[in-house]
């Protein structure tokens, strides 16, 4: 009977694991051929693998503009979507997001310390933003850490901590930016417009290797759900994973802040949904999590690009009207969503 029950469960699993590959693949078409410039779904698929197209406009679009553009909303959406995850794991706390931290405050404070100082277009923003990300993430973890142990009440406060000191700090450099305060702002609601291949290279390059390491982490963090002394008792170093699942975390966040502006609530909602659907076992959550967070941002970036063409509402503004309404209905039900994740 009880193993009537796992197959069951795993055959459910697995069929919302592979509905979810399907929706992000469709996502990545369906965002490539739809813009500005609607381009039939043949069109993209002639140009995609034969690279061919005697509508050279088309060809120009699909490979100079929108395969970069959705391709790094593919990988930040995984990346903010799997932190989400990560950070809810070993928090134990469903309302948990990456931004917990600090890192989105440490790379806002980047990207308008070097417009405040009129520096902006000499060293590029994303460089500033990535760097000061990781100096947040490092004052968090110093100040969390307890004799080499890292509490997780400590690193909510540490990070609660820093991230209002860097969110004053951004608020100082706005004030002083005069006429330059709309690239900050424009900066600060996060966006996908002007990403090439160049910075698809970078980002596909960094955040790679952190997806798949995290993949392995499924059964430890399964283990540290049920509480730290339980873990320990079947042979997880907790300490030791919730360092690395933190290092983690703060690297991914770090290089999609640094390319996109902070966007929000992603790491918040993705995990939930998935969730719902494949219950709260991290061997299946993470992968699930890559490609429905894939397809959201995707399908949001897709929203942004069209609600107002040929005008484009930044996406920021878009995922936080989704994740308002849904962070409180979180709030509301936490009581009933603590069983799916302890």
């Amino acid at each position: 009977m009880v193993l009537e029950v796992y197959r069951e469960k795993l055959r459910r699993r697995m069929f919302f694991l592979v509905l979810l590959i399907g929706i992000f693949f469709l996502s990545i078409f369906l965002g490539i051929s739809i813009g500005c410039v609607d381009i039939p779904l043949n069109a993209v698929w002639e140009i995609i693998f034969n690279h061919y197209s005697e509508n050279r406009v088309y060809l120009v679009i699909i490979w100079e503009i929108r395969i970069p553009r959705v391709l790094i909303a593919a990988f930040v959406g995984a990346a903010l979507a799997v932190s989400g995850c990560l950070i809810q794991s070993i928090l134990r706390n469903p309302l948990a997001s990456p931004y917990v931290l600090g890192l989105s405050s440490g790379a806002a404070f980047g990207a308008a310390l070097l417009v405040a100082l009129d520096l902006w277009l000499i060293i590029p923003i994303p460089l500033s933003a990535f760097v000061f990300s990781i100096i947040a993430f490092l004052i968090t973890y110093r100040i969390a850490l307890e004799d080499g142990r890292l509490p997780i009440s400590s690193l909510i406060l540490a990070g609660m901590a820093v991230a209002a000191f860097f969110s004053a700090m951004t608020s100082f450099m706005m004030y002083l930016a005069g006429e330059k305060l709309e690239v900050i702002v424009f900066w600060l609601m996060g966006g996908l417009y002007g990403l090439s291949w160049d910075e698809l290279k970078v980002v596909m390059i960094g955040i790679t290797p952190l997806l798949i390491l995290s993949l392995f982490l499924g059964k430890d963090l399964n283990a540290m759900m049920l509480g730290d002394d339980v873990a320990k008792s079947l042979g997880v170093e907790v300490d030791k994973i919730r360092k690395l699942t933190i290092v983690i975390v703060s690297l991914m966040v770090a290089i999609c802040v640094a390319y996109t502006g902070p966007i929000g609530f992603v790491g918040l909602m993705v995990p939930h949904m998935v969730r719902f659907l494949i219950g709260s076992d991290n061997r299946f959550l993470i992968p699930a999590s890559i490609f429905f967070g894939g397809s959201f941002l995707v399908l949001t970036d897709l929203l942004a690009r069209t609600l107002m063409r040929p005008a484009e509402i930044p996406i920021g503004i878009i995922t936080s009207l989704f994740g308002v309404p849904f962070f409180i209905y979180l709030l509301k039900r936490r009581k009933g969503l603590m069983k799916y994740v302890a």
